[in-house]
């Protein structure tokens, strides 16, 4: 008889189990969703601003906001978009930065800067 007690227990702790609330995202999926707003915002304002601009002349903009992996943009050759990009910025929670050859160049500081304001909610050129 207590084979039959101990599955009987067993089951209502999995019907109770079954009941209860599951637990919301992970802080990873937070995370994630953080920096896709965030890269978001960027992505409006480099349209709006750098490529209406002489300095930005050569250069596009690709999002690559909806991937599992790190979500980007990539700033390429314009025309080009299976070229190598000349920067990547990301934005692990809510700062951005990029990485890329664009930044040993006069540009940089400007890049910086313009992400940097934009990633904290300013809006502007």
């Amino acid at each position: 008889m207590k084979p039959i007690c101990s599955m009987l227990v067993l089951a209502s702790g999995l019907a109770v189990s079954a009941c209860s609330p599951s637990p919301g995202p992970g802080a990873g999926l937070d995370g994630h969703a953080a920096s896709v707003s965030t890269l978001q915002r960027i992505n409006t304002q480099a349209h709006a601003c750098w490529l209406k601009d002489s300095d930005f002349a050569d250069y596009g903009i690709i999002p690559e906001l909806d991937t599992t992996s790190t979500p980007r943009l990539l700033v390429i050759p314009r025309g080009k978009p299976q070229s190598l990009p000349k920067a990547v910025i990301v934005a692990p929670a809510s700062n951005a930065q990029f990485y890329g050859p664009l930044s040993t160049t006069p540009l940089a500081s400007r890049i910086n800067g313009d992400i940097s304001r934009w990633a904290s909610g300013a809006v502007g050129c």
